[in-house]
């Protein structure tokens, strides 16, 4: 190791010292020595991965919150990819090594969470990034905005313009090593590429706010230039990868999408077959809410106008009789409904007035959110520090959806698309982004009790479950959030809960496409004759789904993954204590563990309510 990476492991050693408090210093169970050595090892073992993070990937390590390597980019070579595969191998063996009956019941559930990540890591590097993926080098145009997105640090401004400064070195290394790739993986790296360049001014503007300094104005305007002919030449060797006849397949393969689903997402071993059914169920379940969202809507037929014609009038002479309005089907009888129909009924409801304070009225609306919740007793009582700010050019040309949610150790920021351009451009953009079911669903999913809010405890956990937390629980909670919110009535009304019904709708949709892609079983048109033939998606949509699961592979089906673990254990205790269950301490307690390995929640959740009831007795 060197010596970069002896002085972080060593800080971060020290840290975990200070962090520990003063009493629990003082009362160390040296009876229990085997569970403390045990501990201690797993603690090393700990430090020592996020070493490698540092040393090996600082853009990872700067979602992490390491301020040392956020003015670093990953050096995308093979001799660093095999130093990082043995270093991370050797941590594996240590985790390997630990004895987890002698660990202490939470740390045992912090070594599952640790092995999944070091697995996930080591997948990575074995797949050769480098050489095959142009998504890996298009992720450093990502890693530029993620310090401009970073808190205000003293240091912001020199690692931004080392970032962008060093853009120039991931452009050589990716025309030395990037030697082929599926065609698809270069398409979207070259949007990666051209939505960046378009969006420079992102870069000018954070380096130069504030400043009147000629020289440093000057520096910031030649990383800039510099940054953009980076931009460039990864742009057009995107380009010409993209227009190289196919020999690598952008899909996974069912062998590496399982084993990614069982690392990263900690889903159980199972046959595709089995998930696929789960999946398709889903989908039924789905498209039947939907249905009967839309039905209030729905007019099941056509006022019709009936005619006769006259015994005394000529043959051309009609007679209009009034209208008659067909009667209401039974739902039984209602055919399943899909994308067309919903987009014909949400006209109505997309239509939103201008906002001047877009950001400020979403501040309120997440209050209100958070005082109903509290009220209704399904949140603990508390206050939220969420910063709200506006998204960058380059987020908003290249996400889908309106809001970028952060999730980085400290305050948690949100940031909101705020339209832009002419004024039928912004009417249309507050239309879509800013309407009343909308709104609702995205404050929910993303806000309260959605991700950020449930960031607002990450700093309660331990060290292994604040950095390296589990992705499903993550993201199992923010389908919990949006049922929680609709069962307490914060989601209630008609159009809301339509939406919220097309919301999980699409959900299903892109788990299934995830699923039947990666495993090749959907090859490109398949996919996209399924979302727009079959299920009535508008092929923008639709291909929006399909860039999604390409780059996020597996991702979409961890979802369930979260959000049936949290389910089966709030119908558990739910049970178990009937009418003195309290879904506030409930959720408390939930927020208090963190996102663990769905596997390990139902034996955490037990332990905390084993240490209530003995408190009370």
């Amino acid at each position: 190791m060197n010596y970069y990476c002896k002085h972080i492991t060593i800080a971060f050693a020290v840290g975990l010292l200070l962090a520990l408090p003063a009493k629990a210093q003082a009362t160390l169970d040296f009876e229990n020595i085997d569970t403390l050595l045990e501990d201690n090892m797993l603690d090393e073992a700990t430090n020592r991965y996020t070493s490698i993070l540092v040393s090996f990937h600082p853009e990872k390590a700067t979602l992490l919150g390491f301020t040392s390597a956020a003015d670093k980019l990953d050096n995308r070579t093979p001799q660093q990819s095999a130093q990082a595969l043995a270093s991370l191998r050797s941590v594996r063996a240590a985790i390997n090594q630990i004895k987890e009956k002698t660990l202490s019941p939470s740390k045992q559930t912090d070594r599952n969470l640790l092995l999944s990540a070091v697995n996930t890591s080591i997948w990575e590097e074995e797949q050769n990034y480098f050489r095959n993926n142009p998504l890996y080098y298009a992720a450093a145009i990502d890693a530029i905005y993620d310090v401009i997105n970073a808190p205000a640090s003293t240091h912001k401004r020199h690692d931004l313009l080392a970032r962008l400064n060093t853009l120039s070195v991931v452009a050589d290394q990716a025309e030395q090593y990037l030697t082929s790739s599926a065609p698809f993986l270069a398409q979207l790296a070259m949007e990666k590429a051209y939505y960046a360049h378009l969006s420079a001014e992102d870069w000018l503007e954070s380096l130069t706010e504030g400043v009147q300094n000629e020289d440093i104005l000057n520096q910031a305007n030649t990383a800039v230039e510099g940054a953009k002919k980076s931009t460039k030449r990864l742009f057009d060797l995107f380009k010409k990868l993209s227009q190289q006849e196919a020999i690598q397949d952008f899909r996974l393969g069912e062998e590496n999408y399982n084993h990614l689903l069982q690392t990263r997402y900690q889903l159980p071993v199972q046959k595709t077959s089995d998930l696929l059914k789960n999946l398709e169920k889903r989908i039924q379940t789905a498209q039947n809410n939907l249905t009967q969202a839309l039905d209030p809507f729905m007019q099941q037929l056509e006022e019709q106008e009936i005619t006769v014609i006259s015994d005394t009038d000529s043959p051309t002479t009609q007679e209009a009789v009034p209208t008659l309005k067909a009667k209401k089907k039974n739902k039984k009888e209602i055919s399943p409904r899909n994308a067309q129909d919903f987009y014909a009924t949400a006209k109505t409801f997309l239509t939103a007035s201008p906002d001047s304070e877009p950001l400020k009225t979403l501040e309120q609306d997440t209050l209100s959110a958070l005082n109903f919740l509290t009220d209704k007793k399904v949140l603990p009582a508390g206050t939220i520090k969420f910063s709200f700010l506006p998204m960058s050019r380059y987020h908003a040309y290249t996400r889908s959806y309106s809001a970028k949610p952060s999730i980085v150790t400290g305050n948690p920021t949100f940031f909101l698309r705020i339209p832009s351009g002419n004024q039928l451009t912004q009417q249309e953009l507050f239309n879509q982004d800013f309407n009343a079911p909308t709104r609702k669903i995205m404050i929910a999913t993303a806000l309260v009790p959605g991700r950020l809010y449930q960031a607002q405890f990450v700093n309660k956990n331990s060290n292994v479950r604040r950095m390296y937390p589990s992705q499903s629980l993550q993201n199992g909670w923010s389908l919990y959030a949006k049922r929680l919110a609709k069962e307490k009535g914060y989601i209630g009304l008609d159009e809301e809960l339509l939406f919220l019904a097309w919301d999980e709708y699409i959900q299903a949709l892109t788990a299934w496409t995830d699923a039947k892609l990666h495993t090749r079983q959907y090859a490109y048109a398949d996919a996209l004759d399924f979302l727009t033939q079959t299920h009535g998606l508008t092929e923008e949509q639709a291909e929006n789904i399909i860039k999604q699961v390409t780059q996020d592979p597996a991702r979409a089906v961890s979802y369930y993954v979260g959000v049936d673990a949290l389910e089966k254990v709030h119908a558990k205790y739910s049970k178990k204590y009937g009418k003195k269950f309290n879904e506030a301490d409930f959720n408390a307690k939930l927020l208090q563990i963190g996102s663990v390995s769905p596997a390990d929640l139902d034996t955490e959740l037990s332990r905390l309510y084993q240490k209530d009831n003995k408190s009370k007795k």
